[in-house]
C-alpha cells in the first residue's frame, strides 16, 4: 500500500475533496452536505468500480482549518487528521499538495522533497526562476510532478486519425476563465503535448477585464488563449488542422483527475517522470511571460 498525505485548502479549490474521493471513495450523504455540491454532483454520476487507484490510499490530511480537514476526512474515509503537516513524516510515502495558491507551494513541497517523499503539486508549480531551478532536479528524477488534470482529457489523444493528424495542426484557439495563472495554465497543459514546448514568442493584450495571449511555436504554429476575468463560459479549445477542425470541451473533471492521479502512481512505481521536466518548465515560463 502506498500511503498518501493530502494537503489543502485554499478558498475556491475543492481538489482535496475530489482527489481524495477518487482514490478512497466517498460517503454520499456527507459529500452532499459538504461545501462543494458541484463535486458531489459529478461524483454521484460515476459507478463504484470507477473509484480507487491500484494500491493508493489517502491516509492523512492537513489543512490550515481543522473544521475543513475533518469534513474532507469524513467525506472520503481519511483516517488521520493532523494539526501540522510535518506530522506526515514517517507516516506516508507520498504527498499531494492540492491547493492552487502558488505562493504556498515552495515551503511545503520543499519540506517533503528534502525527506525523499514523492510529491504531486497542483498547478502552477511556481512562477519565479529561483523556485523553478530548485524543482528541476526533482522533476528530472521523478520525485516531483505538477500539472493540470486537463492535460489528460481523452479527446486530446483520441480525436486524431488519418484525416486529422496532430502533426498537421495549424493553430489552436482556446478559452479559459477568470485568472491567467490559475486557469490559463489548464489550456497550456492540455495542448502542449500537441504543439510541443518550443515556444518562440509570447504576446499579450490585457486590460481590467480581458486577457488575450498569443503563444507562437516552431514551424509557424500558434495558440491563442482568451480569458474574461468576470464571466466564464467554460474551458475549451478549437483545434484547426490542415485537413479539418474539432473542438475539445474540458468538461469531465473526474476522468481528467483520475488519469492524472494514475500517472502520479505510475511515476512512483516506475521511477520515470510522467511529464518531461523541460515540458513542465516551458509551461511555467510561458505563464510567467504574461502579466496577470
Amino acid at each position: 500500500m502506498i500511503k498518501i498525505g493530502i494537503i489543502g485548502y485554499n478558498e475556491g479549490n475543492g481538489h482535496p475533496y475530489s482527489f481524495s474521493a477518487i482514490i478512497n471513495g466517498f460517503d454520499k450523504e456527507k459529500m452532499a452536505r459538504s461545501r462543494y455540491p458541484v463535486i458531489y454532483n459529478y461524483l454521484i454520476k460515476r459507478k463504484s468500480v470507477e473509484f480507487g487507484i491500484a494500491d493508493f490510499e489517502v491516509t492523512h490530511i492537513w489543512t490550515p482549518y481543522k473544521e475543513i480537514s475533518k469534513e474532507i476526512a469524513d467525506c472520503t474515509y481519511i483516517k488521520n487528521v493532523v494539526e501540522h503537516y510535518e506530522e506526515f513524516s514517517g507516516q506516508v510515502d507520498a504527498v499531494i499538495i492540492a491547493r492552487d495558491d502558488v505562493e504556498s507551494h515552495y515551503e511545503i513541497a520543499r519540506y517533503f522533497l528534502e525527506q525523499g517523499l514523492f510529491v504531486l503539486v497542483d498547478k502552477p508549480l511556481a512562477i519565479n526562476e529561483g523556485e523553478i531551478a530548485y524543482y528541476r532536479p526533482f522533476l528530472e528524477k521523478a520525485r516531483l510532478m505538477s500539472c493540470s488534470g486537463l492535460r489528460y482529457k481523452p479527446e486530446i489523444e483520441t480525436c486524431f486519425d488519418q484525416a486529422l493528424r496532430a502533426e498537421d495542426i495549424c493553430f489552436i484557439n482556446a478559452y479559459s476563465v477568470l485568472d491567467w495563472y490559475k486557469y490559463g495554465i489548464h489550456v497550456l497543459e492540455a495542448v502542449t503535448p500537441l504543439l510541443g514546448n518550443c515556444v518562440t514568442k509570447v504576446q499579450h493584450l490585457n486590460d481590467t477585464l480581458n486577457c488575450l495571449v498569443k503563444i507562437s511555436y516552431a514551424e509557424g504554429k500558434y495558440l491563442l488563449i482568451q480569458i474574461n476575468k468576470k464571466y466564464g463560459w467554460g474551458i475549451k479549445a478549437d483545434i484547426f488542422t490542415k485537413n479539418g477542425f474539432f473542438q475539445v470541451n474540458f468538461d469531465d473533471n473526474f476522468t481528467c483527475f483520475k488519469r492524472m492521479l494514475q500517472e502520479f502512481h505510475q511515476m512512483i512505481k516506475s521511477g520515470k517522470p510522467s511529464i518531461p521536466a523541460d515540458e513542465t518548465i516551458s509551461i511555467l515560463h510561458t505563464i510567467m511571460a504574461v502579466k496577470n
